[in-house]
């Protein structure tokens, strides 16, 4: 199976649409398709989405998935991503949060963009599952 992302991002909207509110930030492929397949170009989002619910406040929300057993690499992170989850960070805001789902163990993983920055500061280059919460969805 190749992982593409979509599978993961489908069961994610899947779960926020029927607990809270999902709004999409549509990127480059999705861009394309509502322009025929026609190449267009397009600028970095923050995040694939911003989410909330009565439980949750708003905050962006990206989505990754990996076939790993191990860890999510962060060269799976795009720069327009890493930017903002360390801006957020460190404003203190708390309002970014990584949604991580394992192929390989078939489960979701949260990281917090406070986590993820000092990561980043640490000089790491990955985080390993077990350094996560599980989400529970």
């Amino acid at each position: 199976m190749k992982n593409t992302g979509k599978e993961a991002e489908r069961s994610f909207v899947a779960y926020w649409q029927v607990h809270g509110h999902i709004e999409r930030l549509r990127d480059r492929a999705d861009l394309v398709a509502l322009n025929g397949d026609k190449s267009i170009k397009d600028f970095a989002k923050p995040s694939d989405f911003l989410v909330s619910s009565k439980d949750t406040a708003l905050h962006f929300a990206e989505v990754k998935s990996t076939m790993d057993a191990k860890c999510l690499p962060f060269g799976n992170i795009k720069m327009g991503q890493h930017t903002a989850a360390l801006m957020e960070a460190r404003r203190g805001a708390g309002s970014y949060v990584f949604y991580i789902f394992s192929y390989a163990k078939g489960r979701w993983y949260i990281m917090p963009a406070s986590q993820y920055a000092a990561l980043v500061d640490e000089g790491r280059r990955s985080v390993k599952f077990e350094e996560l919460l599980q989400w529970a969805k």
